[in-house]
């Protein structure tokens, strides 16, 4: 897991309006060469500022273990491609089921991200400077 968060910067509201926007997003993690791992595509909330995504099988999730290897890689929401920081999230569980459940329901795919696995999986998708 990466040892330092690199710097990030607060969401533009471009940035801000297409992440509202859009239901799903696609995210990447960085390898320690730079190069992005293939993108996946999940769900997102908003709690406060922040936006912040959950990996569906937990800590072993693949997509998961490549995002917080380095801590850096990438989104893609509304055609564009957002440099983000992944950094684990711990202690809001709550305010996030809550938001997940506010934004998508209480289907079978929100059962599985409020999950204790999921929870513990939870990470703020912030933007690198």
């Amino acid at each position: 897991m990466s040892t330092g968060t690199p710097p990030t910067r607060a969401w533009d509201a471009a940035e801000l309006a297409a992440l509202d926007d859009a239901p799903l997003i696609r995210v990447a993690g960085a390898r320690p060469d730079g190069t992005l791992r293939s993108f996946v595509l999940i769900g997102h909330v908003r709690v406060g500022d922040d936006e912040l995504i959950r990996s569906l099988n937990g800590t072993g999730g693949s997509w998961y273990r490549g995002a917080t290897r380095t801590g850096q890689g990438a989104i893609e929401v509304d055609g564009r491609r957002i440099k983000v920081a992944f950094i684990v999230d711990h202690g809001r569980e709550d305010e996030v089921d809550h938001a997940l459940r506010a934004r998508y329901g209480r289907g079978f795919g929100v059962r599985r991200m409020t999950r204790p696995s999921a929870r513990e999986a939870t990470l703020r998708v912030a933007p690198l400077v």
